[in-house]
């Protein structure tokens, strides 16, 4: 007879496993349906008519299965049914109700759920839209759902072969080796989820990760557009399309990005935004490509050229995403990221490799099979012309794609290069100057470029007027970089003409957007995009070359924080710097103060470390600025040792000072402070480690909410004024209570800032007008409360996110462009747009 379980909900997981299969039959059906549709149109048009009335009626209800997916997995979650692994595993009760959906997508099935999601949103969008591709792009679509579908489908053929992991397994399943799980009760013995990982309990985890997978999964949309062009053989009908949402994914895409490099340096101690992390290179290789593909399309739109490299860079997009899934859900990048999945086993690598294989078979068996009929042009085009040099942008875009690639998969192909050619092959030492040294000339030429082919035309261009326009805006724009290069110090040559190519870009475009295009803003839309590429690039330069820590480890105790190398290590502790609390330290410009900390309840607790920063003048001393900053961090989360730290920035307009702890005191640890004594009369000092507090006298007037009167009672008031080197800080109102004249209560105060703790203990009476007050002091020696502080200064960084947005809007402008002109010209846009 089987064990029945008490206390367990099984119906959601029932709800929610069935969701799941409903969902990939549903898909399978509308794909094949789809098929059958595409088969069936030149032969029999009104069944091929029916097919596409099953195959939309069928992706309709995947999309409504995956809706209910997502209902019963948050409903669990939500209601924190620890009985799934999935629950369990990612949730708790301490954890704060905003992060309910982080834990939704924070594990692998829950992301591939989010994945499959924004292909059902577009896809409804791609089957109201794609007219006569309707049925090729949503076969292609269909076939992709049902392989993500696949990802968490959690069945076995036999006992060695599993698809896919559903999230609704029981956590009994799961740990079926534990004797807990053996036990009817078991549910009474877990009492309590693992919990959200500490780094991701942030707002940054609840809106990113849905933005970048939207970005990803749109990548689907010209990636079907172009199957269904080959498959067909139409090469006219998919570009109006494929344009319009190239430029949608490059939006979107870019941005989630950016909020990646947003929430890195707001809220993680990476130290900056971008450190060309696999996992943050995983991301961007698929935006580049698309942003490359998107060019050639361009070009092929208005000269009939690049038609063969737009479908290679378009179906490569997708693929990478593929690919980068790959490396980021297979444990394969585990020694290189910080940021990778620590990986499911063989089952979903081989699964992930299957669905590349699949993918990629099919892309290069179209190409293979339309390339000899896909429309070319036999002359050669003039070298002054917008499609030659843009056609020359996409290459390098692809050339820098193709080097973080194989740059970012030496996990991948080390051990075949090692059984080849018997060496080793490692990432390098310090990647971030190696992708540096690389990428730098492709930011270069991009960024020229970008401005560049915008004074020249499709076809053919006036040399005369090209090179007087792009004569007069590289001088003003060697002013301006010789300008900033001069201020900011930058003395490196391969910088300095980055920084050129920076300011050209910017000075180009204005002066190409005001003068040529005269500010009409339905024309803008490249113009602003290239705009804003020139001011990321600008700010990425100021942001970083110029990056310096103000924190200087002058102590002479070296500080252990577990890098690779003996040299990673120095450096790291010279740019960390012990405050022990309530003593100024030089920091840059400032003095810094460790004043205190404050902690959150719960589990996980999280620790606000106050430091106060002061500029003074330096011959008056006069405080010009005063700001306090709040590092915080998890302290032996779960248990374990160590700490988990998101930094704290003052943000100004020309800088940001970023800061965030490397090493606390353990507050968990038992206090070795103690009381100490100090016999005091009436104005009478006692010092503190911070300060002094002068004792103002002692008060029967009692009106303290801390004490609650009682018969009988004979209570008394002392007054301390507290003094730090600001100043009074305030008064503090130990109370001594004599209680039915035999019992001694004590109210102590406290200043929790200073850690200071006052205790009025006895009052010594030695004539009729003389006494003596005994007030007992706590305070943490300073040696034994500390912080270790990591500040940087990041000049300018402001250019760089405003260079984001810039970006961004002039996507959506050409966009808003783009169907504007289809509209008008009913789908069929001028050459010269």
């Amino acid at each position: 007879m089987a064990t029945q379980f008490i206390g367990e909900h099984l119906r959601p997981g029932q709800l929610g496993h069935f969701f799941v299969i409903t969902s990939f039959v549903a898909a399978l059906f509308s794909m094949f349906s789809y098929f059958r549709a595409v088969r069936t149109e030149q032969t029999d048009p009104f069944k091929s008519r029916s097919w596409i009335t099953m195959g939309r009626g069928g992706f309709v209800f995947h999309v409504l299965s995956v809706i209910g997916i997502f209902i019963a997995l948050f409903y669990i979650i939500e209601n924190h049914l620890f009985e799934y692994h999935y629950a369990w595993e990612h949730s708790s009760l301490s954890l704060e109700p905003k992060f309910l959906l982080a834990c939704f997508w924070e594990g692998q099935e829950g992301s591939f759920m989010l994945w499959t999601f924004w292909h059902c949103v577009l896809g409804i969008v791609v089957m109201l839209t794609a007219k006569s591709l309707e049925t090729r792009t949503m076969t292609i679509i269909a076939m992709v759902q049902v392989l993500l579908c696949s990802m968490i489908l959690g069945i076995y053929l036999g006992p060695n072969i599993q698809i896919g992991s559903t999230p609704f397994v029981l956590l009994r399943h799961i740990m079926q080796q534990a004797p807990i799980f053996s036990m009817p009760n078991y549910m009474s013995f877990i009492q309590d989820g693992n919990g959200l990982n500490t780094s991701l309990q942030n707002y940054w985890m609840v809106i990113h990760p849905p933005v970048l997978f939207l970005g990803f999964a749109t990548t689907l949309i010209p990636f079907s557009y172009c199957v269904a062009a080959l498959w067909k053989g139409d090469y006219q009908s998919f570009v109006k399309p494929t344009i319009a949402w190239a430029l949608f994914n490059g939006a979107v895409l870019g941005t989630g990005i950016m909020m990646g490099g947003a929430w890195a340096y707001e809220s993680l101690n990476f130290g900056g935004y971008w450190a060309w992390d696999p996992v943050e290179n995983a991301s961007l290789v698929p935006w580049i490509v698309l942003i490359a593909g998107l060019h050639t399309l361009l070009v092929y739109r208005s000269t009939g050229r690049a038609l063969t490299i737009t479908f290679f860079l378009l179906l490569l997009s997708h693929l990478l995403v593929w690919y980068a899934t790959f490396l980021t859900r297979t444990g394969i990048l585990g020694k290189t990221s910080v940021h990778a999945f620590t990986g499911d086993g063989k089952a979903l690598t081989y699964h992930l490799l299957g669905v590349i294989g699949l993918l990629l078979l099919i892309a290069v068996a179209l190409m293979w099979r339309r390339w000899r009929a896909l429309p070319r042009i036999k002359t050669e085009e003039e070298t002054l012309t917008r499609e030659f040099w843009m056609f020359i942008g996409s290459v390098i875009l692809f050339l820098s794609a193709m080097q973080i690639t194989i740059s970012t998969s030496i996990p991948v192909w080390a051990p075949l290069a090692k059984w080849i050619t018997g060496k080793d092959f490692a990432p390098p030492v310090d990647p971030v100057q190696q992708y540096n040294n690389i990428q730098v000339w492709v930011a270069i030429i991009v960024g020229t470029l970008s401005a560049t082919v915008l004074y020249m035309k499709f076809k053919h261009s006036d040399a005369k007027v090209v090179w007087k326009r792009l004569g007069l805006t590289a001088i003003i724009a060697a002013v301006m970089a010789a300008g900033i290069g001069w201020g900011q110090h930058i003395t490196t040559w391969q910088y300095d003409i980055m920084l050129f190519a920076a300011c050209y870009g910017i000075v180009a475009n204005i002066y190409y957007g005001i003068a040529v295009q005269k500010a009409k803003f339905k024309k803008l839309g490249p113009t602003v995009a290239h705009l804003g590429f020139a001011m990321v690039l600008l700010g990425i330069l100021l942001s970083t070359y110029n990056k310096h820590a103000i924190s200087y480890n002058v102590t002479g105790v070296p500080l252990d924080f577990g890098k690779k190398t003996e040299q990673e290590n120095v450096k790291e502790s010279r740019e960390n710097e012990i405050l022990f609390h309530g003593t100024p330290v030089a920091m840059g410009d400032y003095y810094a103060t460790y004043v205190g900390d404050s902690d959150v309840p719960g589990k996980d607790r999280r620790i606000y470390y106050k430091v106060n920063f002061e500029r003074r003048d330096s011959s008056t001393k006069k405080v010009l600025e005063r700001f306090t900053l709040y590092p915080d961090a998890f302290v032996n989360s779960k248990g374990q040792g160590g700490l988990s730290a998101n930094p704290s920035t003052k943000h100004y307009w020309d800088h940001d000072i970023f800061t965030y702890i490397n090493g606390a005191t353990d507050k968990t640890k038992s206090d070795t402070s103690t009381y100490k004594s100090h016999m005091v009369n009436k104005g009478d000092t006692i010092f503190l480690n911070d300060g002094y507090m002068i004792f103002k006298g002692l008060s029967r007037d009692v009106n303290d909410k801390r004490y609650m009167p009682s018969n009988g009672d004979i209570a008394v008031k002392a007054t301390l004024s507290v003094y730090d080197i600001n100043g009074l800080v305030q008064d503090i109102n130990p109370l001594y209570i004599l209680r039915d004249n035999k019992y001694l209560l004590y109210v102590e105060d406290t200043i929790p800032s200073m850690d200071l703790y006052t205790r009025f203990s006895s009052l010594i009476v030695k004539s009729k007008d003389s006494a003596q007050t005994e007030i007992m002091v706590r305070q943490t020696d300073p040696k034994d409360d500390y912080i270790v502080l990591k500040a940087l200064v990041f000049p300018y960084i402001n250019v760089l996110w405003l260079g984001v947005l810039v970006m961004v809007f002039g996507f959506f402008i050409s966009l808003g462009d783009h169907l504007w002109i289809l509209k008008i010209t009913n789908g069929k846009p001028k050459a010269d747009q």
